[in-house]
């Protein structure tokens, strides 16, 4: 499915992602797969300190997203050729520093794959594969209560600004 980011917007159009509540147990396992492919669209540049800031490509939160979430987030690299894919946290209100996972090819799908896992672990699993190489990282993390209410969340572009220009990528769920 083709998400279009219009220009001057944060979220795709139309816009139909409706966050129905999810329960997620502390000692248990949750995760959310999709596939996106990234178009040269995605690459921008702003002469200025937000080039840095991360775009959203999905998650899910405990609680309310600028409070417990995890989402893998994604912005242009440096030489402007592809696309830098990160882990984006909020634990306990604090942004955790952005964890570096890989560099995705432009006009190339990958799978996305973000995974809690619950009981003696306590982590947050991001894994990005193109089904030849696969990139990941573990993170810690630590949840106050035993049941977590949460919900899914989704593209979304920014930082503190707003789409340069029409920004397309595609996702499916396979």
């Amino acid at each position: 499915m083709k998400k279009l980011i219009p220009k001057n917007k944060r979220r795709p159009f139309p816009y139909f992602n409706i966050s129905f509540p999810i329960l997620i147990d502390r000692n248990g396992d949750y995760s959310i797969t999709r596939y996106f492919k990234f178009t040269e669209t995605a690459i921008y540049r702003f002469y200025d300190e937000d080039q840095h800031d991360v775009n959203k490509l999905f998650g899910f939160s405990f609680g309310f997203h600028h409070v417990n979430s995890v989402r893998f987030g994604w912005r242009p690299t440096e030489d402007l050729t592809k696309i830098e894919i990160v882990g984006y946290e909020y634990v306990n209100k604090l942004r955790i520093p952005t964890i570096p996972i890989c560099d995705v090819e432009l006009n190339t799908w990958y799978k996305y794959e973000l995974k809690f896992k619950g009981g003696v672990f306590n982590e947050i699993e991001y894994y990005v594969t193109d089904g030849t190489k696969q990139h990941g990282t573990v993170h810690p993390i630590v949840l106050r209560n035993r049941f977590n209410w949460g919900y899914r969340l989704y593209l979304y572009f920014g930082g503190n600004k707003t789409a340069p220009h029409d920004i397309i990528i595609y996702q499916t769920n396979k």
